[in-house]
Formats: structure tokens, sequence, C-alpha cells
């Protein structure tokens, strides 16, 4: 049975812990919040905002998306398809089937970026401004105290706050109670289920291999994913210890004269002025004896 109150422990901006609850809309509820998606809707159209179905024919005249971008994507959404079903079908090496698993990762990284240009300007769809106004209404009026009263007042007092940890969390709760959008979707995806099972990645889906973080063609390397030799050094790409400016760790030599000759550099020693050197051997007066 689907939750309608969850507890959301959380902190917030300066640090004090918050416990609020967020919980299932209410019929009155989701009225309300559509009343108010549809005067967003209609205020956006009446101010000239784009509906989705001329979003695409605008952006293809602005040069920013197009045929060709578009067919990129479906490329790549059929290379993961088949590449999944290669996954699901087995009979191939497990160093393979890794290798496969990961090119559906990057795949799907590709299709992310490709279309997040093109996502970032549905934002400004009378349907996207809509059901933002619906979603923020909805955040309102869900998120609760311990008395099952509105954390906040008004919709103005949630958009002032919806940067706080607290809020962030019970936000991502309500969307999941919504949309049925599960928290851990991406480690469900089939190609992340695989690399879990052959414990080619950890808890957090980053790529190991003997318990040590890699890289995608099997290097070692640090939770700050820097090169890393088996003695958890900081190396180059070649496996060459660095410096703390990056640069290969070298033998230093001395710089050459013009004539080829090594300059040697003058220590603090050699620096030393004539007057301080001989206030160093100048032995100590003798005292004359009284008398």
């Amino acid at each position: 049975m689907a939750k309608n109150r969850i507890e959301v422990k959380s902190k917030n901006l300066d640090g004090q812990e918050i416990t609020v609850y967020v919980t299932r809309p209410t019929k009155e509820e989701t009225a309300k919040a559509q009343i108010a998606s549809n005067k967003v809707f209609k205020e956006a159209l009446v101010e000239g905002a784009l509906v989705r179905k001329t979003l695409d024919a605008e952006l293809e005249k602005q040069g920013i998306w197009n045929a060709e971008k578009q067919k990129k994507v479906e490329k790549l959404n059929t290379e993961i398809r088949d590449n999944l079903t290669k996954l699901k079908k087995g009979g191939i090496k497990l160093s393979e089937a890794r290798d496969l698993a990961i090119r559906v990762r990057i795949s799907r990284i590709e299709v992310t970026s490709l279309l997040a240009e093109r996502n970032a300007y549905d934002a400004y769809t009378a349907e996207a401004q809509a059901e933002s106004a619906k979603i923020d209404n909805l955040m309102t009026m869900c998120i609760k105290n311990e008395k099952g009263e509105q954390y906040f007042k008004d919709i103005d007092e949630y958009r002032n706050s919806n940067d706080e940890p607290f809020v962030i969390q019970a936000a991502n709760k309500l969307i999941t109670m919504l949309y049925g959008v599960d928290e851990s979707w991406e480690s469900d995806l089939p190609e992340n289920k695989f690399l879990k099972k052959y414990k080619f990645v950890d808890e957090e889906l980053r790529l190991v291999k003997d318990g040590h973080y890699v890289t995608i063609d099997g290097k070692r390397i640090n939770e700050n994913f820097e090169y890393v030799d088996e003695d958890g050094n900081v190396v180059d790409a070649d496996g060459n210890r660095i410096d703390d400016d990056g640069l290969p760790i070298v033998e230093a030599e001395p710089f050459l004269d013009d004539d080829g000759n090594p300059i040697v550099e003058e220590t603090t020693e050699a620096v030393k002025t004539t007057e301080e050197k001989v206030e160093e051997v100048k032995e100590p007066a003798v005292e004359e004896n009284a008398g």
C-alpha cells in the first residue's frame, strides 16, 4: 500500500535539524493546484509563451534544434536498446558484457546532453509554466508540520525556501509519491543492475575493480578521480608520479650557460656578505686581566 504520509528529517541552511511531513494531496488540494495551473497557463499564452506543439519548429527556425540532432538522439536510443538486448541475451565474455553496459551508460549521457539544450527551452512553454505552478502549489499544501498543518503559510514563503535542504528532500519525496518515480531509478536501469550484480560498480555506481575505483579502461583512480599507482600515489595517465603542480616528478639538473656549462646557483651560505663572513670568524676579544 502506498504511503500517504512520509516523515522527512533533515536540516536547514543554518544547520538546524528540521522535521517535516509530506502528505499525499487530497482531492481538494489537487483541485486547487489545478486551478492555479490553469490560471498560469492562460496568463502565459496571453504573454506570448510558446506551446510545446510549436516549440520544435521555433527551435529549428532559430538553429537551436534540427532534424539532424533529432536523428542522432534516435540513433543513440536504438544503440541503447540493441546493446541492452545483447546484454540480456548473454553468451559473451563477461568482460565484453561489462563494456556493453558501460557503452549504454555513455550513450544515455550523450542523449541527456543533446536533449538538455532543447529541454532548457521547454521550461518557457505555457505547459511547463503551468506544470511548475501546479507542483509549487502542491508543495505548499502538502509539506506539513507535526500537527498536520501547512509548514508554509503561502506559495511565496515556499518559493523563498525551496533551496533549503529539508525542502529539497521533501519535494523529492512528494514527486516520488505523485509520479511513482523511484529515487533509486538510476540503480534500477538494466545496465547498472548488471554492473552491480557482477561487482563492476559500488553502491554509488562508480566503476571498481578489486575494491579500487577505476576508469572505463581499468586504470586505478582515487575518490577525486585522479590517477593513482598501487600505493595510492597520484600519477599521470602514463603512470608517472606527479607533484602538486600536476607535473611528472623528475630529477632536476642545473641550467646551462651559453657555452654549455652548468650554472651553479649560489646557496644562501654563498651569498653572505664579506662583512658577515668576517664577523663569523672573528675571534672573541680577550679581556685584559685586572691589575
